[in-house]
This record gives C-alpha cells, sequence and structure tokens, in this order.
C-alpha cells in the first residue's frame, strides 16, 4: 500500500512539471516597428498665426529623444516643445517674421517608447503670412548605375550651416518645393548599409551650394570618393613591336612614358595611344631582354594623381608574321546612314599607323574619288571623314588596299571594300 502511494505521488510529481513546462512565455513579440508621422495642425503650408503646431505620430513616442531630434528654420530662440504621447506641441513665443516659410524637421533620432527610430526624417513645411516661394528640382545622374532606386538622403542648409530642411528622394529626378529664394547648400547620400550617416569612399555623395530663385534647376551627381592612385597591373608583350600595358584603373592623362634597359640602348617609343586602363605601345623592334617601363604624373578623373609607377618584364623571342585584318567597321558593309558626313570607324586587329594605311574613298557607280582626312588613329582604331559632304542617295565605297601593312611589314594581302548608302530626309 505504501509502495502503491510512492508510485502515485511521483506520477502526479512528474504531470504537474509536465504541465508547468507547456506554460507560453509572457511578453510576446518584440516591438520593432518604426513610428512615422501621420498628419499636423495647421497642415501642411499652413498658416501658424496661432504659434502653435502639433504634429501626431502612428506610436507615442519618446520625450527624451525630443532634444536632439527636433530643428526649426528660421531659428526660433524662445519655444515649448511637449510630449503627449502620440502627440508633439511646438509653442513658438517669439514673434513671428512677417511673410515667412518656418520649416519643422524632425530627425531619425527621435524615438518611440520601444526604441524604435523614425522611419524617416521628415520636414513638415508650415507658413506666416504670404510668403514669396521657391522651387529646387533637377535630375539624379549616378556613377554606379545599381544604385538607381536607393533613398537619396538629402540635407539642405543655409549659406550660414544651419540645417533647413530634410527629405528623400529617388530614381530618375528630384523635387524640393516651398523654398525661401536665398543661397542654399543642397548635401546628399545614400545610405547604402542603414547606419544613419555618410561612408566616406563607401557611398555616393553630393554636395554643391545653390542660388534658389523661382524655379531653379540644379542636377544631383550622386559619385563616389575615390583615393585610390592609378599603378601599371601588368604588361603584355603583344609583338616585337608592341605592348599593352594594363592598369589598376581608367586615368585621363600620364606625363612621362620611359622604357629603360641595362643591357641594351632603350628602344625608342614611336606610338602611344591610351583608352582608359590600356595604354597601347608601339615601339622600334624589342630584343629578347628585360625592361623596365615606367609611368610618372598619372591623373584619373577624380584629380588623384599618381607620381611614379614603374614594372619590369621580360621580352621573349617573338615574330610577328600575322597580317593585319579588319576587326570591324562602323557603318559596316551595306549600311544606310543618315549623315552625308559621316564619321567612319574601322578596327583593326594590330595597330596601324597613318602612312602604312592605305584607303580610297569614291562613289560606288562612277569611281570618282571622294577626298577624306584620317580625324584620329587611336591604336588599333581609326577614324575618318570626308572633307566635303557626300552626295545623297549615292551609294559609297571605303576600300582598305591590300598593300596595307602593320608596323612589321605584314601586309593585309586583299583589299577590304565597305559599301554604305547615305540617305539624310
Amino acid at each position: 500500500m505504501k509502495l502503491l502511494r510512492i508510485v502515485l505521488s511521483l506520477l502526479l510529481l512528474s504531470g504537474l512539471v509536465a504541465c508547468g513546462s507547456k506554460r507560453s512565455p509572457t511578453g510576446g513579440d518584440k516591438d520593432t516597428e518604426m513610428p512615422t508621422v501621420l498628419s499636423s495642425s495647421p497642415a501642411i503650408m499652413g498658416d501658424i498665426s496661432s504659434k502653435v503646431i502639433e504634429i501626431d505620430f502612428s506610436k507615442p513616442m519618446d520625450r527624451s529623444s525630443i532634444t536632439s531630434s527636433v530643428y526649426i528654420y528660421p531659428p526660433v530662440s524662445e519655444k515649448r516643445i511637449s510630449l503627449s504621447r502620440s502627440t508633439l506641441r511646438i509653442e513658438i513665443i517669439d514673434e513671428l517674421k512677417d511673410d515667412t516659410i518656418y520649416f519643422v524637421t524632425l530627425s531619425t533620432r527621435l524615438k518611440d517608447l520601444r526604441g524604435n527610430n523614425l522611419e524617416r526624417a521628415n520636414t513638415l513645411v508650415f507658413r506666416h503670412g504670404e510668403p514669396e516661394t521657391a522651387r529646387l528640382s533637377g535630375l539624379i545622374n549616378y556613377e554606379n548605375p545599381l544604385d538607381n532606386g536607393l533613398p537619396i538622403i538629402m540635407s539642405l542648409f543655409s549659406a550660414d550651416s544651419l540645417l533647413v530642411m530634410m527629405d528623400e528622394a529617388r530614381g530618375a529626378s528630384y523635387e524640393i518645393p516651398s523654398l525661401i529664394p536665398q543661397s542654399y547648400n543642397l548635401r546628399a547620400y545614400i545610405d547604402k548599409n542603414r547606419n544613419g550617416h555618410y561612408d566616406v569612399t563607401q557611398e555616393p555623395f553630393f554636395d554643391s551650394p545653390v542660388l534658389v530663385e523661382a524655379r531653379t534647376t540644379m542636377d544631383l551627381n550622386m559619385a563616389y570618393v575615390d583615393t585610390t592612385l592609378a599603378q601599371i597591373r601588368q604588361i603584355q608583350v603583344v609583338s616585337p613591336h608592341e605592348l599593352e600595358v594594363h592598369l589598376n584603373k581608367p586615368i585621363d592623362r600620364f606625363g612621362i612614358l620611359e622604357i629603360t634597359s641595362d643591357e641594351v640602348q632603350p628602344p625608342e617609343i614611336l606610338h602611344q595611344y591610351l583608352q582608359g586602363d590600356i595604354l597601347r605601345i608601339l615601339t622600334t623592334q624589342l630584343d629578347s631582354l628585360s625592361y623596365t617601363l615606367r609611368m610618372r604624373n598619372m591623373e584619373d578623373a577624380k584629380g588623384n594623381l599618381s607620381v611614379d609607377s614603374s614594372i619590369r618584364f621580360t621580352v621573349h623571342t617573338l615574330k610577328d608574321d600575322q597580317p593585319p585584318r579588319l576587326i570591324s567597321s562602323v557603318p559596316r558593309h551595306g549600311a544606310t546612314i543618315d549623315n552625308t558626313k559621316p564619321q567612319i570607324e574601322l578596327t583593326f586587329s594590330e595597330i596601324m599607323t597613318r602612312d602604312n594605311l592605305h584607303l580610297s574613298l569614291m562613289v560606288s557607280d562612277t569611281k570618282a574619288e571622294a577626298e577624306f582626312r584620317i580625324v584620329h588613329i587611336q591604336g588599333r582604331k581609326v577614324i575618318l571623314e570626308p572633307v566635303q559632304e557626300l552626295i545623297n542617295y549615292r551609294s559609297y565605297s571605303l576600300i582598305i588596299h591590300g598593300d596595307s601593312q602593320d608596323y612589321y611589314g605584314n601586309h593585309m594581302g586583299n583589299d577590304v571594300e565597305i559599301v554604305f548608302l547615305p540617305i539624310k530626309r
């Protein structure tokens, strides 16, 4: 009997423990919803002659976060700001300026009772009297096309660096209406890592002064800060006369270029063609030896100046016996063009020089020659154009003669003909 009582007691105890383990934890899910601005009284661009502004939020707000998150422009020295759960009340003690626009900015430092920041910075615009207004707008250009569509945080400052307003924009354009006509400074950035501030070199940025009068236009160029210096990455020896220098970034210009050797007289540089991050060099014949190539004062599009960069390379036994070929042409063979004085672009498999390239431009049916000039030769690319306008609706032939040759003396062999028809309506 005693044993039965012990067994029953143990079963009862285990049942109580099991029941206790099935109870749901208290507190529920954590509140992570960000508060938003719902409305204001008076409404946007409403008259604030009463000197009282009330702003309603979607959630009860934290009173302690008000001090560092509410800004008024033009500055108001005497004011009372109070909070009653989800309603912010601003009472202006100062005399209001006549015919003036007032901006009340709420930054994301404003928090609700659960510590959630305001979803985004808001500027509410009010007026006193009948102020003159102006508008600032423009296109948005992105250095990185993948940034298009991300929110751009814009801050507008007065000429004396006081915050006037904050706003968000995204897409291809922006607009800031209801401004006081005066000088401003507009700053904008994309908060890609959402940490609430601009990170240099990691996020695109814009900063520019602007005089806003009536309808003013200024485009935003969202560009990254780039402090890296251009350096030579590698050299490809294409032939005994041609080097292809690969850089770590595109550059706009450079100063001195030289090739030296400790073993022989250095080769002479005959031609050099810079295309972004590739420099093509045509030289006198290179021997099977080691050389050093040095570039000085390389400057990129953002003004970064690399004073000096060099690389050592070795030329192995090479023989260039490949004839040059036409890779592409604009216009292509058989095309119709809408220009009677077109620029014709030829791309070859090897570097071509003016002296070794033999061309003819003529009317296809009469074989009458048309005078042309070579506008530009850049490495393998040749650009030419007729001196006079071509006859409309007459077919023309551009002949690249087979005796054209590369620097090593390899001939093309056969003539190449490109026929095109100018039709200008």
